[in-house]
C-alpha cells in the first residue's frame, strides 16, 4: 500500500466509526423510549437523529488534537440523549435513570460549549459557567431525585424511584431555583458565544458563523422548553425533552455546514491565492494576495535571506519577527528543496483547526513567494545601499565639519594674528631690531600654520602613503600605538596599488588599532597585510576580551561601509572572551 493512501483510509475509517457508532445511539434512543415513541414517529426520528448527530459529530471531532475533549462531551451528549428516553417505560428503575441521564446531557452539552472551537475554556467567566452547570444539573439534580416521590416528577407511583427522604417543601424549592437557574445559564452561554463571535476575525468569523449562530438559537429552545421539575402531570416530561430534541435538530446541521464550508474554502484557497487580480506579481501583491485570501488585514509577510542570514519585511527593511510578540500566529513557508523561504504572521486568533486551510493558500502562494524573495532580495540591497550611502554622506559631513572647525579654531586664528604682526611691523619700520622680531614671529607663525594645514591634510590625505608606501603608512599606524603591535607585511607586488584600495586599507588599520586601544582591553595586537595585484587584505586582531558586536552605526559600520564602496568586504569574529579578529579584502585598481 502507498504511502499516500494511508492518511486517505484513515480519514474513511475514521468517518466509517463515526457513522456506525451514530447509528447505535440512533437506534439505542429508539429502544429507549419505545413506548412513547409508538405514538409519536415523527418526534422519534428527529430525538434518534439528534443522539446519533451529536455522537457523530463527537467522533469526527475527536479525531483532531485541537477539538478531541470537545468531541467526547458530544459523544457523551448523544449517548446521554439516548438514555434519557428510558424514562418513556414508566416502569422499575428506567424513569430514574432517564430523568438522571437527562441532567447529564446537560452537563457534557454545557462543557461542550464551552470548549468549541478551541477545545479549551477561553477565560474565568467559561470556568465559573461550566461549574455552575456542572452544580446544576450533577448534585441539584441528583437531590431533587432523592427527595421526590415517583408521582411528583409525572411518572407512575409504582416505578422504583431512589427516594431517601421525601420532602415536598425541599422539591418545590428545587424546582423553583430551576426557574431561575435555566434562563439564567441560558443568558450566561448566548454572552459567551457573543464574546466568542467578537474575538473572531475575517475567516474564522465567516466558517464559524453558523455554528454560532446555531449554538445561541439551541441554548434558548432548552431554556424555553425546559419542563418545570414539580408538575404532577403524567407523561409532561416526555413531552417536553421530546420538543427540546426537535430544537437541538438545528445544531448538527449547522455543524455539518461549517465542515462543508471549511471544506469548499480549502479546496478553492489554492485557486483563489492563484488568481492575480490583474496587475504584475509584486511583493506587495502576494501579501494582499494571502491576506485576501485568509480573509486577514493583519497578515504580514517576512523573506527569509540565507546568504545573510536575516529576515527582512516586503520594504527590503531588516525585521525581528520571532522578537515581535504581537502575531498571535506564525507559519514558515519552506521552499522545495526544503530551506526556508517566508515566514507569515498574523495578528488574529488563527484557530488550530483551520491549518489545512492556510497550508493550502500558503503552498499554492510558494511559487510567488519564491519570486517575491528574489524581488525583496534585490530591494534589501538597495535599502542597505541607501543606507550605507547615508552613513558615508554623515561621515563626510562630520569630516568637513571638523576641517571647518580645526581651520577656523586653528588656522584661521594663526592668520589672523600674522596679520596683525604685519601690521606691527609696518609701525615698527624704523626700528631695525623691533622689525626684526616680529619678521621672525611672523616666520615662525607662517611655519605653525603651515605644520596644522598639513596636519589636517593628512587626515583627507595621509601623505605618508606617497612617502612611504602602503607597508610603512602600516608600520607607522602600528608604532603610534601605546601597546605592542606585531606587524607582518606579505604583499607578492610593490605597488602603488591604487589611491583607493591604499587609502581604505590604511583607515581601516588605524580605525582598527584605535578601537584594539579604546574598547578591547587588549595587551597586544598583531597587524597582518597580505595581497597583491587583484587583492589587498589587511587582517587585525588582538587578545582583548572580544564580544564586539558591528551594529549600524559606530566604527565598524563606518569601517564596513568605506569598505563596500571601494568594493570590498569587511568580517568579524569576536567570541567573547577570545578576543578580536578583523579582516578587510579591497579590489586593487588592477582588478577587474
Amino acid at each position: 500500500m502507498s504511502t499516500s493512501s494511508v492518511p486517505r483510509w484513515s480519514r474513511y475509517r475514521l468517518l466509517l466509526a463515526a457513522i456506525t457508532c451514530g447509528a447505535a445511539a440512533a437506534a439505542l434512543t429508539v429502544a429507549a423510549g419505545w413506548p412513547y415513541w409508538r405514538g409519536e414517529h415523527a418526534l422519534a426520528a428527529v430525538n434518534a437523529f439528534v443522539a446519533g448527530a451529536f455522537v457523530v459529530s463527537g467522533v469526527l471531532l475527536a479525531g483532531s488534537p485541537a477539538l478531541r475533549r470537545t468531541g467526547w462531551m458530544a459523544v457523551a451528549a448523544g449517548l446521554c440523549w439516548a438514555l434519557t428516553w428510558l424514562l418513556g417505560w414508566d416502569v422499575g428503575p428506567l424513569p430514574a435513570l432517564g430523568f438522571l441521564a437527562n441532567a447529564l446531557f446537560f452537563v457534557a452539552f454545557g462543557w461542550g460549549v464551552l470548549l468549541y472551537p478551541d477545545g479549551i475554556p477561553t477565560g474565568r467567566l467559561d470556568w465559573w459557567a461550566g461549574a455552575l452547570t456542572t452544580l446544576a444539573y450533577g448534585p441539584l439534580a441528583a437531590l431533587s431525585i432523592l427527595v421526590s416521590e415517583p408521582e411528583w416528577n409525572g411518572f407512575d407511583a409504582d416505578a422504583s424511584w431512589p427516594t431517601l427522604a421525601a420532602s415536598d417543601a425541599l422539591f418545590g424549592a428545587i424546582s423553583d431555583v430551576y426557574l431561575v437557574v435555566n434562563p439564567v445559564l441560558a443568558a450566561v452561554f448566548v454572552a459567551l458565544v457573543g464574546r466568542r463571535w467578537a474575538r473572531l476575525y475575517g475567516l474564522e468569523r465567516s466558517v464559524l458563523a453558523p455554528a454560532l449562530v446555531a449554538l445561541s438559537f439551541v441554548v434558548i429552545g432548552l431554556a424555553v422548553l425546559s419542563p418545570t421539575l414539580d408538575n404532577r402531570e403524567p407523561g409532561h416530561n416526555a413531552d417536553n425533552v421530546a420538543e427540546q430534541g426537535a430544537t437541538l435538530a438545528v445544531l448538527p446541521f449547522a455543524l455539518v455546514l461549517c465542515e462543508l464550508w471549511r471544506a469548499v474554502t480549502v479546496a478553492t484557497s489554492a485557486d483563489r491565492m492563484l488568481r492575480p487580480g490583474g496587475g504584475p506579481t509584486t511583493v506587495t501583491a502576494v501579501r494582499d494576495a494571502l491576506r485576501r485570501v485568509l480573509r486577514d488585514d493583519t497578515v504580514d509577510l517576512y523573506f527569509w535571506l540565507p546568504d545573510e542570514g536575516r529576515f527582512v519585511d516586503v520594504d527590503g527593511e531588516p525585521a525581528e519577527p520571532d522578537g515581535d510578540p504581537g502575531p498571535a500566529w506564525r507559519q514558515p513557508v519552506s521552499a522545495p528543496s526544503g530551506e526556508m523561504l517566508a515566514l507569515v504572521t498574523g495578528r488574529s486568533v488563527l484557530r488550530r483547526g483551520h491549518a489545512a486551510f492556510t497550508g493550502a493558500a500558503l503552498r499554492a502562494a510558494r511559487l510567488a513567494l519564491q519570486n517575491a524573495q528574489l524581488q525583496v532580495a534585490i530591494q534589501a540591497q538597495l535599502v542597505e545601499t541607501r543606507a550605507a550611502q547615508r552613513r558615508v554622506e554623515e561621515a563626510e559631513a562630520v569630516e568637513r565639519n571638523r576641517i571647518a572647525r580645526d581651520l577656523h579654531d586653528g588656522v584661521q586664528q594663526r592668520l589672523l594674528a600674522l596679520a596683525m604682526m604685519v601690521s606691527a611691523a609696518e609701525w615698527s619700520a624704523d626700528d631695525p631690531g623691533a622689525s626684526a622680531t616680529v619678521f621672525g614671529d611672523i616666520r615662525a607663525g607662517l611655519l605653525a600654520a603651515n605644520d596644522e594645514v598639513r596636519t589636517i591634510a593628512r587626515g583627507l590625505d595621509p601623505e605618508i602613503l606617497r612617502s612611504q608606501g602602503l607597508a610603512g603608512a602600516v608600520r607607522a599606524a602600528a608604532g603610534r600605538l601605546a601597546l605592542p603591535v606585531d606587524v607582518e607585511i606579505a604583499l607578492t607586488g610593490p605597488g602603488p596599488y591604487g589611491d583607493l584600495a591604499e587609502r581604505t586599507v590604511y583607515f581601516a588599520v588605524s580605525e582598527l588599532l584605535a578601537n584594539v586601544v579604546k574598547h578591547a582591553g587588549a595587551a597586544s595586537a598583531r597587524v597582518r597585510l597580505s595581497g597583491g595585484a587583484q587583492w589587498l587584505v589587511v587582517e587585525v586582531r588582538d587578545d582583548g576580551r572580544g564580544g564586539a558586536a558591528e551594529g549600524t552605526s559606530g566604527g565598524l559600520a563606518g569601517l564596513r561601509d568605506r569598505a563596500e564602496a571601494a568594493g570590498g568586504s569587511v568580517d568579524l569574529a569576536s567570541p567573547p572572551g577570545a578576543g578580536t579578529t578583523v579582516r578587510v579584502t579591497v579590489p586593487t585598481a588592477a582588478a577587474p
